[in-house]
């Protein structure tokens, strides 16, 4: 952030950030990812106090004014290099299956600010109870679900979901990834794409209204099949913009829930001594980890709180606070690997790692003293931050599940204006 090149690159205008102020371009972007639950002059007060510069301090509404010269593209160009920083420092401690990445693409809708600007860059979503609406937008997520962390995401009007795949995330894909896509994607683009770039799949399929082959393998015995498909007219688009095959191959496997339902999973792993067909039930499984994302994001960091209304603030919460939680799976890496080992030296019934949520308290507590705090090295940070994680480990329960119990409205709406900022 320190670095002159990233300051012309990710600066809204050549004139800013050239001369000496109270909010450098360094403080802008570290007070952008720090205390968003706070109101903007506590923020500020609580970020100046940490450097010791507390007499210094300039206002709220100068720091409003300073955020609008950030592009909130730097934060998605800061996630890419914690991602990088994974795959190269931490190599070693990257978890896969089967030596394989497991990603899932997953999207979820998020309420917004009310302006004239967004009701512009956004969706409104009307119903017959609410003419004027309210603002939405769809936030699309490339995610590794076995190492916490976020290799892209999206923040957009709401549109085709399977579009994020064939548009935005198609540059982070990767061939040692096996990606994980519910449903809704259960798409002959999606498929196709995958297959034109090398990249595996697995795909839960629809049992009804679905492809014809689908349906005949479904009403077969058969528990494991491999079928053709041939484009449909629908996809015609799709195939003629991206230059997609108009047949391809895919393997489909019955797979048996606890409770007896049979599901079917669409897939590009085709060895059957790799990937036995039992196996597909333990991986698809893996899938769930984006949806404790999204619960993380949504009640834990509150994603939706935003503390602007304009657009490019909107982006620089929205984006900065998925840097953070990718900052904070990089750092988790060496302390899960040490909760292993411990688990595993103890013979533990259970294998621990670090609670994630702690982590990210942690984390936006140190973040002023990471980035800016000359008073202390980047090491000594790091160590320091570190050190609150060790013994704030859980155990993995796999299988664990917890019945989902119906609220009324009251109770809903109890929970998101006490119970919710208690978790905070």
């Amino acid at each position: 952030m320190t670095d002159e090149q990233v300051v012309q690159a990710f600066r809204s205008d050549e004139r800013a950030f050239t001369r000496v102020r109270k909010l450098p371009f360094p403080r802008v972007v570290a007070l952008l990812v720090s205390g968003w639950k706070m109101s903007l002059p506590n923020r500020v007060n609580r970020f100046f106090h940490r450097l010791g510069l507390l007499s210094r301090r300039p206002t709220a509404s100068a720091f409003c004014k300073a955020r609008r010269k950030v592009r909130p593209e730097l934060f998605q160009r800061m996630n890419q290099e914690m991602v990088a920083c994974l795959c190269e420092d931490y190599a070693d401690l990257v978890r896969r299956w089967r030596g394989r990445l497991v990603w899932a693409v997953d999207a979820t809708m998020l309420n917004l600010p009310d302006s004239e600007e967004t009701r512009k860059r956004y969706t409104v979503q009307t119903n017959q109870h609410d003419q004027e609406g309210v603002v939405q937008g769809i936030a699309s997520f490339l995610y590794d679900v076995l190492n916490g962390v976020t290799i892209n995401a999206v923040l957009d009007k709401k549109r085709s979901e399977k579009s994020f795949v064939l548009l935005e995330h198609r540059p982070y894909f990767r061939p040692e990834a096996i990606v994980l896509y519910d449903r809704l994607y259960a798409d002959y683009a999606v498929m196709a794409f995958h297959v034109a770039i090398g990249v595996d799949f697995v795909i839960r399929a629809k049992l009804s209204r679905t492809f014809m082959e689908v349906e005949a393998f479904i009403s077969s015995k058969d528990s494991d099949s491999t079928i053709i498909l041939n484009a449909t007219a629908k996809q015609e688009w799709w195939v003629e913009k991206l230059g997609l095959p108009r047949q391809i191959q895919v393997r489909l496997v019955k797979v048996m829930l606890e409770d007896g339902t049979v599901e079917v999973v669409m897939t590009s792993l085709f060895d059957v001594e790799k990937y036995p067909a039992e196996e597909f039930k333990t991986l698809y499984a893996k899938r769930w980890g984006v949806e404790t994302y999204f619960d993380r994001l949504k009640n834990l960091l509150e994603v939706e709180r935003f503390s602007s209304r304009k657009v490019n603030g909107i982006e620089q919460d929205f984006y900065g606070i998925v840097f953070l939680t990718t900052l904070a799976g990089v750092l988790m890496r060496e302390e899960d690997e040490k909760a292993r080992r411990w688990s595993e030296e103890r013979g533990l019934k259970y294998t621990y790692k670090v609670n994630r949520s702690v982590c990210y308290a942690a984390l936006v507590d140190q973040v002023v003293e990471l980035v800016l705090d000359e008073r202390k090295s980047p090491e000594e940070a790091e160590e320091e931050l570190k050190s609150r994680l060790r013994g704030m480990w859980i155990p993995e329960r796999p299988g664990r599940r917890s019945e989902r119990r119906t609220k009324s409205k009251s109770s809903r709406l109890r929970f998101q204006r006490y119970a919710k900022r208690i978790w905070a």
